[in-house]
């Protein structure tokens, strides 16, 4: 076997930051990017094959460099709509309105507030002069719908402030979410992306309560001092608000809507793959699992609180290659075998043993029998993570239980 160190070049991407560098230290007059010299005490990267990675069921493979986060527009945008999402409830508001102020609560009045309130989240003035305000193309990505059990009313709101439950949603699932809401109605929040980015997941709570607040001041022609104005604040910021991450504790340092307080149970609901795929419960768990690896490792552990470049390969070990869909798949094949189908054992310690030794053993056969599952997941740490995945997406569907 011949063993050809071809260095950097191998890599088109490679190629491409050394010319991205180049330009940059010349532009600026400090070195920058000098992989050649500065890496390994003057080894140069290259010294091994820098393989390309699928990105798991899509045959679309790039390199490695492409799957860290600060080169990665997508995994950005999705971190962006999770940290800048709020959900706020209107009947608090709406009892505010009518038992304190006498004023009247109808579908028109509430389609009043909705253009109002899609006016002034983004950025825009709702009561005073001599307000200076958003630019609109730079927060075109800020608005609000609403949501609700009660068919009779969502049919009574313009339908491009309604998320409607129906259409969205497999009609199973449908029914199970409309009886759940009921005929309360909640507002999804979608702050712009610059502001979350700018300062933090804390803001969004406060941006959109005091956009919230100024729009009823406006739509039900309040007077911005009266009392009751400081109920629809604490409603709007407080009482009925569900934010996508609790905070945490001090020595984390982050406020809500961060990623350390994502629950993983909402996680699973934010990504909203079983909506997508409903009848192949093995890709709506992998499309979670990538998301989560994406977002927990790379972002979250990787970068706010190890620091650094990160460490990318931990996540990419499960969304890569089809390697984690294999290994999954075997497990629900073992699960339909022995345990009678998805959602048919019992969570007993001695079958979840059971499932994941089986599951284990497999994935480790694999590793043995083929090299390149081997050379993909190239660190211990990578592989013992992707087959606790696989281990734990088997244990999860074979018993509906987390």
């Amino acid at each position: 076997t011949v063993y050809e160190r071809k260095g950097l070049e191998q890599s088109p991407r490679k190629v491409e930051f050394m010319k991205a560098g180049k330009k940059a230290e010349m532009d600026r007059g400090i070195s920058m990017y000098d992989p050649k010299r500065c890496h390994c005490g003057g080894i140069p990267l290259g010294q091994r094959q820098l393989t390309t990675y699928e990105v798991s069921t899509t045959g679309v493979f790039v390199e490695g460099d492409d799957l860290h986060f600060v080169n990665n527009a997508a995994m950005q945008q999705m971190w962006d709509d999770i940290r800048r999402t709020i959900i706020v409830g209107l009947d608090l508001a709406h009892n505010t309105l009518q038992k304190r102020l006498g004023k009247e609560v109808t579908p028109e009045t509430i389609n009043e507030y909705l253009h109002v309130l899609n006016h002034a989240m983004p950025g825009a003035a709702v009561v005073q002069e001599h307000m200076v305000e958003t630019h609109p193309s730079l927060v075109d990505d800020c608005y609000v719908k609403v949501f609700t059990g009660d068919d009779e009313m969502a049919d009574d709101l313009e339908p491009q402030f309604v998320l409607d439950i129906d259409k969205l949603f497999p009609a199973k699932m449908a029914a199970q979410l409309k009886a759940a809401v009921g005929k309360s109605m909640w507002q999804a929040v979608h702050i712009p992306t610059t502001v979350s980015r700018t300062c933090d997941g804390g803001t969004t709570s406060r941006w959109s309560a005091m956009q919230i607040g100024m729009s009823f001041i406006g739509a039900y022609k309040m007077c911005a001092g009266e009392a009751a104005v400081a109920d629809l604040a604490f409603a709007a910021k407080h009482a009925g608000v569900i934010q996508m991450a609790d905070i945490l504790p001090a020595r984390r340092a982050r406020g809500p809507n961060e990623p350390g307080g994502i629950k993983f149970g909402h996680f699973c609901d934010m990504i909203q793959s079983d909506r997508k795929y409903p009848n192949d419960p093995i890709r709506a768990s992998l499309e979670i699992v990538a998301a989560g690896t994406m977002l927990f490792d790379q972002i979250w552990l990787g970068s706010y609180m190890s620091g650094g470049v990160g460490f990318t390969q931990y996540a990419t070990a499960a969304y890569t290659d089809n390697i984690l869909d294999d290994y999954t798949s075997y497990g629900v094949d073992y699960i339909k075998k022995k345990h009678g189908g998805i959602g048919k054992a019992k969570a007993t310690q001695e079958i979840i043993n059971d499932i994941a030794t089986e599951v284990n053993l497999y994935g480790m056969e694999q590793y043995e029998e083929f090299p390149t599952a081997l050379e993909s997941h190239f660190g211990g740490s990578q592989r013992a993570s992707v087959l606790a995945a696989a281990s734990g997406i088997s244990v999860g569907l074979a018993t509906a239980n987390s």
